[in-house]
């Protein structure tokens, strides 16, 4: 992946996912994993997921290496959202992130209106009369309501949502009354406040709040702080599951893939690594169809944590028809 001037590539979760950042734009950080960590006991695999002001799409890749769920982006800054439409395909997870460059407002546009969650690490900041902002723009955008405002941000979950879907917001201690009063104004009640300090001696500087559309207004859950850190400086274990892979997380990848072949034709396979694959398809030891059919070129791709998942997406293809393997690659942006 060729970095802009300024990038880097940075990692989460054991090196196991990579993020492009940009040293003079707002980077992410711990509140971005605290995010992701709120999200992860409500996913399930087949859920439709949206990150509202997704910045280089750090929390939706992180949960997409972790679930098998599909999530969709909004973000307003374009280089923001360049950054993370190349961080998807560094960890190619094309056709499971899709990034879209707009604005929040128009989410409805974007992303429909049946979606099982939101996420979101808005801006945390008003712009208050005579306060001066960042004159860095891309930071000051991304800290301080210029181009949304909270109240927009829980309106717009409301609507992308359905009924008992799930909105999933890290934000400041300071505006949780706001926070509360807006969810409650657009039908989105607060179910659970998990506070962080970096410390047991100060105050809680995050909050990560669950909220469920059209859900019962009582019934709220106050968790216990959460320290982030210990006296030396380091992480707790509490945070450090979400920042380092257990062996036992160290997954392989397993993929689907689909080639099109000299004659036209269509060919579905399944493999651990998609550039070797191919290159032995084209060397004319991948498979006995392809061998006559060379040279191949792959079209299509889906990655999985799961062997067993990975096949049978393979056999679920090559059992169905030319003209229905057309439909489902043109549905996935693939044209023939």
């Amino acid at each position: 992946m060729k970095l802009k001037n300024g990038e880097k590539i940075d990692h989460i979760y054991s090196d196991q996912i990579q993020i492009i950042q940009d040293k003079e734009a707002f980077s992410f950080s711990l509140d971005t994993i605290l995010l992701a960590a709120g999200c992860l006991d409500y996913i399930k695999d087949r859920d439709q997921i949206v990150e509202f002001c997704a910045g280089n799409c750090a929390a939706s890749i992180y949960l997409a290496h972790r679930s098998e769920a599909h999530f969709k982006t909004i973000e307003i800054q374009e280089h923001a959202y360049d950054q993370g439409k190349r961080s998807i395909e560094l960890n190619h997870l094309e056709n499971r992130v899709e990034p879209f460059l707009g604005d929040v407002n128009d989410a409805v546009k974007f992303v429909g209106r049946q979606n099982n969650m939101v996420l979101v690490n808005p801006p945390y900041f008003k712009v208050a009369p005579g306060h001066v902002v960042n004159p860095n723009e891309k930071k000051a955008i991304a800290r301080h309501e210029i181009l949304v405002d909270l109240e927009h941000i829980i309106l717009q979950a409301s609507q992308v949502l359905k009924n008992k879907g799930r909105l999933v917001m890290v934000h400041r201690p300071e505006r949780l009354g706001e926070i509360c009063y807006f969810c409650q104004k657009y039908n989105l009640p607060v179910k659970k406040i998990q506070p962080y300090s970096s410390s047991a001696e100060k105050e809680s500087n995050l909050i990560v709040i669950t909220a469920s559309k059209n859900g019962a207004s009582d019934g709220l859950i106050l968790k216990s702080p959460i320290i982030t850190q210990t006296s030396d400086g380091h992480y707790n274990p509490e945070i450090n599951q979400y920042l380092l892979a257990q062996e036992a997380d160290v997954k392989k990848n397993y993929y689907f893939y689909v080639l099109l072949c000299n004659d036209n034709t269509l060919y579905g396979g399944f493999t651990t690594d998609l550039q070797q694959r191919l290159n032995a398809h084209n060397s004319g030891k991948g498979a006995k169809y392809t061998k006559s059919r060379r040279p191949v070129k792959m079209i299509y791709h889906e990655c999985f944590n799961d062997k067993q998942q990975a096949l049978k997406r393979e056999y679920w293809f090559k059992h169905h028809s030319r003209s229905w393997k057309e439909q489902f690659l043109k549905d996935h942006n693939v044209t023939i």
